[in-house]
């Protein structure tokens, strides 16, 4: 009798059952389970998550894989200390890279037309109208060139904004204005009105929203943070926004999250917290996608996606 194949999901006790059920019906030569169930560790081969510790990944003797529920994988908790002989396998979703696409238009949109000034006005039974520029005279900076940065440039770009990217390595064929490297970063930012940063956070990235880089911004721009909350530091950002240097900030992910109501963001009126819910994979799309990696994967097959652990992304 053959031993039974595990995979054992860990993420948001309101999502998980749903993960479950998904994965079971997807692979039904693996009994599925929640990180909370009874099952036998040595008979784990793959543990799917969103924040899951390395260290407790690290426990089970004959995991194959661990896959992050995204495309990011700087939130497993104490990855520096992951066992060197387990992959990693990223789920990039088309419903995630849409989702995202969405937001970051909505952000730019709001700031450029002045949708919270319009709901203050409104508040106050105000009639104030206000000039605008066209899109064609905005300069949307995008920090980020993957399949995110990609598709906000693509969404923009119909809209008509002009757009500059800045990434980490040299790239042919692109058809905006392309920065990239640390020594072209300078110049890039000094081209925006608004800077969406949708980088990895790596070691790199980290801190890279400091004032030294923010206040290259057009005086008066904004400042769209879609990536994570170590990109930002903090403190900066609100000596920007208090000096009028950056008219305003949306920011979507946090050092701690959620938030605690002692922060200092949450009494700045110029910015916006979207309290991380820019993009998210859902329990319908995301299944299907790591569903396929495994069975490649589990076959010996090429799996695109894998944890680059010298790029940190």
């Amino acid at each position: 009798m053959s031993k039974e194949r595990n995979i054992v999901i860990k993420c948001g006790a309101h999502l998980v059952d749903d993960w479950v059920k998904n994965m079971s019906t997807l692979l039904p030569d693996f009994v599925v389970k929640r990180w909370d169930d009874e099952y036998k560790k040595e008979n784990v081969e793959y543990i799917i998550g969103w924040c899951p510790d390395a260290l407790w990944i690290n426990t089970f003797p004959n995991i194959k894989a661990a896959v992050s529920i995204g495309s990011g994988v700087d939130h497993i908790e104490n990855l520096q200390d992951l066992r060197s002989d387990i992959p990693v396998i990223r789920t990039v979703s088309s419903d995630l890279i849409q989702r995202m696409r969405e937001f970051a238009t909505l952000c730019v949109l709001a700031w450029h037309r002045q949708l919270p000034q319009i709901l203050q006005n409104n508040n106050e039974k105000q009639w104030v109208r206000f000039p605008v520029d066209i899109a064609s005279e905005v300069s949307v900076g995008i920090m980020g060139f993957g399949g995110m940065g990609k598709a906000i440039a693509k969404a923009l770009d119909f809209l008509g904004y002009k757009i500059s990217i800045w990434a980490s390595k040299e790239r042919e064929g692109v058809h905006y204005d392309y920065y990239h490297g640390d020594d072209m970063l300078e110049n890039f930012i000094e081209t925006s009105d608004v800077l969406i940063c949708v980088l990895p956070l790596t070691v790199k990235t980290e801190n890279i929203l400091n004032k030294q880089n923010l206040s290259k911004i057009k005086s008066g721009g904004c400042l769209i943070n879609l990536g994570r909350g170590g990109h930002l530091v903090d403190e900066d950002l609100i000596d920007l926004i208090e000096e009028n240097h950056l008219s305003a900030a949306f920011l979507d992910g946090f050092r701690q999250e959620p938030l605690p109501s002692s922060s200092k963001f949450w009494d700045i009126e110029k910015i916006y917290i979207t309290c991380h819910s820019a993009a998210y994979i859902s329990p319908e799309m995301g299944p299907k996608i790591i569903a396929q990696n495994i069975q490649k994967f589990d076959a010996g097959e090429k799996v695109s996606h894998l944890y680059d652990r010298k790029l940190g992304y």
